[in-house]
């Protein structure tokens, strides 16, 4: 009875009290996620300081990547990265592609590190996919955060991804399909309350 007494009592805090509010309006933006493959057997068999090194490379090269080319990392997950691009970043719809390329292309760079300090060598899968996200920001901390179906699916495709290979949803590949610049295969239909046969694509 007190339970129920304590949440009938509850009221949702004013506007300027929250904890967290959301940008008023819904934007289609570009989101990315980098997860590094079998990433918990890795980390196992790692010291402290082997730990701190992996988490450290690998988080600050592939985050200085997206901030070079115009991205904006939302949340590191220790073994991933969500980021987005925010549209004043972008000059046309291939740099979110470009950039998830260079992510892929950084992986030798961040494993020669790695052989130095006996760290075991690391693959990881990149997804990018393009819609409606909501800009969440917090009371506490001026860093942003973003939701909406659109980070879903590209947390969801990102499993259809390779080892060391990029992955787009059939949303941002219509967005690119005419491009010269790389090639585009079918990898799967994808299928889930969110999207009935949503294609997703490899890109080389």
């Amino acid at each position: 009875m007190m339970l129920r007494q304590e949440t009938d009592d509850f009221e949702i805090p004013d506007h300027e009290n929250n904890m967290i509010s959301f940008e008023e309006v819904s934007q289609n933006y570009c989101v990315g996620i980098v997860d590094v493959v079998n990433s918990t057997k890795t980390i196992a068999r790692l010291s402290k300081e082997q730990s701190c090194t992996f988490y450290s490379v690998f988080l600050n090269s592939v985050g200085y990547i997206i901030e070079s080319n115009g991205g904006k990392v939302v949340k590191n997950m220790g073994d991933g990265i969500l980021f987005y691009f925010p549209k004043s970043a972008i000059s046309d719809n291939n740099v979110p592609i470009q950039c998830g390329k260079k992510i892929l292309e950084a992986v030798d760079m961040i494993n020669n590190i790695f052989k130095k300090r006996k760290i075991p060598a690391i693959q990881y899968r990149v997804s990018l996919d393009y819609g409606p996200i909501m800009i969440a920001k917090y009371a506490t901390s001026s860093c942003r955060d973003i939701f909406g179906p659109t980070v879903n699916l590209c947390a969801k495709i990102n499993h259809l991804a390779k080892p060391n290979q990029l992955v787009i949803g059939g949303d941002l590949y219509q967005l690119v399909k005419k491009s010269k610049n790389y090639k585009l295969s079918d990898v799967s239909v994808f299928g889930s309350a969110l999207k009935h046969d949503y294609s997703v694509y490899s890109v080389k």
